[in-house]
């Protein structure tokens, strides 16, 4: 019985722990949303959730490898920093075989944690602790 109680309260302890990482940043400065497609696989499946950091934010701080999310041609597209240019960002999905050219002023943010689908509770309660 101790085993099972000591393996409820750990497994309970990793769910939620996305949810403690998310409080020590102001929220007016986070954004939510699902991701869908397949483009940063594995890193990023069909419907995790992306916390954003907004370019406003003073969290903003693109560096080689973050993820970044821009709009393109009407959607947001998370992928990858490879190269920071004056005025434009080489990216890529990890899971494309194409890089691309992307203007500064095209960014919105930079992805600061992907919480699973698969973490239901950290998913519900991240998506509800940071209001759109």
């Amino acid at each position: 019985m101790t085993v099972l109680l000591v393996s409820v309260a750990l497994l309970l302890i990793v769910s939620i722990y996305p949810v403690f990482e998310i409080t020590n940043y102001d929220k007016k400065y986070l954004h939510v949303s699902t991701a869908y497609g397949y483009s940063m696989y594995p890193t990023i499946k069909n419907g995790d959730l992306l916390i954003i950091a907004l370019k406003s934010s003073p969290y903003y701080n693109p560096e080689i490898g973050d993820i970044l999310i821009y709009k393109h041609d009407g959607f947001y597209i998370a992928h990858r920093l490879l190269q920071i240019k004056d005025s434009f960002y080489i990216v890529k999905g990890d899971n494309n075989d194409y890089f691309e050219q992307i203007p500064k002023e095209d960014v919105v943010g930079e992805v600061i944690k992907v919480i699973p689908q698969e973490n239901l509770i950290a998913y519900y309660l991240v998506k509800n602790l940071i209001k759109q």
